[in-house]
């Protein structure tokens, strides 16, 4: 046996221990094998769906949405969505910011009660915790038409003339 080893103690550990040792190491492998499904279904990749907005009730934390591009299938058949239909996403309006449904316009932040019918949304939803049929809406974008951004642009050049940010002439 070799110097290392020449304590009793350390002979004895040298036979069991590196088996012990091996065993914890693969025991806590497992356990961490197990338990990565689990937060896998937690963290599920969210679905982009694009449509226009319809309603938001503010009783059910719910909006309707009838929806344009369904993007990709769920996992769960009951949850995928078809063009053209009217589909309900729960929504959590308040709270923070890492727990409630964020909605921007402009890469802003927007309040969800103010989102005008009709206007066209990019919806990133996924499986409903609480309704296994049902789906969060964890972020919802709100995308002008062309005609609104014109206007938009419109209006932005008319207060920097009038800021005397721009000439007349520009």
């Amino acid at each position: 046996m070799s110097r290392l080893f020449s304590h009793t103690g350390l002979r004895l550990f040298s036979r069991t221990g590196f088996a012990v040792l091996a065993a914890i190491t693969l025991a806590l492998f497992m356990s961490t094998l197990s338990t990565a499904p689990a937060e896998a279904a937690k963290k599920a990749k969210s679905t982009k769906s694009e449509g226009k907005f319809i309603e938001f009730n503010a009783d059910d934390s719910t909006v309707t949405i009838k929806i344009k591009k369904a993007g990709k299938r769920p996992k769960n058949k009951k949850l995928k969505l078809k063009s053209g239909k009217k589909e309900v996403f729960r929504v959590k309006p308040d709270g923070s910011v890492l727990t409630r449904t964020s909605v921007t316009f402009d890469a802003r932040p927007f309040p969800i009660r103010n989102i005008k019918e009709n206007t066209s949304v990019i919806i990133y939803w996924i499986p409903d915790e609480k309704n296994a049929d049902g789906r969060y809406a964890k972020k919802i974008d709100l995308v002008l038409s062309d005609e609104e951004l014109e206007a938009q642009d419109k209006e932005r050049l008319e207060a920097a003339k009038k800021a005397g940010q721009l000439g007349a002439d520009e």
